[in-house]
């Protein structure tokens, strides 16, 4: 179960690029709110997975538009977990597979 927090308590990291807008990802599960970090500006949402694990869904300035990536806790470390995290993140948030441009198991260096 995927569910809306207001914001994040931990350090996230990227770790899918998704060929959709934000707000066809999250739908009406929540509303998106615009923010700024030592990277950039971004839109987004935050949400817990399973009552455990944060994420969250972002566009930053200067991406290419009508993309968003999924950000997953930096505790998440092994590639074949986050592999199964980003396919269950899909799943709850209804995103085709097909949609899935790029993940962790693609460039794990990074």
């Amino acid at each position: 179960m995927i569910e809306p927090i207001r914001s994040l308590s931990v350090d996230v990291v990227p770790q899918a690029v998704i060929a959709l807008p934000v707000k066809k990802i999250i739908g009406r599960r929540a509303d998106i709110s615009s923010g700024s970090d030592d990277f950039d500006d971004f839109e987004g949402a935050s949400f817990r997975l399973d009552n455990k694990i944060e994420i969250a869904v972002r566009r930053y300035k200067g991406h290419p538009k009508d993309t968003a990536t999924i950000y997953i806790d930096r505790s998440a470390a092994d590639i074949e977990l986050i592999s199964q995290l980003i396919r269950k993140i899909l799943s709850e948030f209804h995103v085709p597979i097909a949609a899935l441009q790029w993940e962790r198991r693609n460039n794990p260096e990074l």
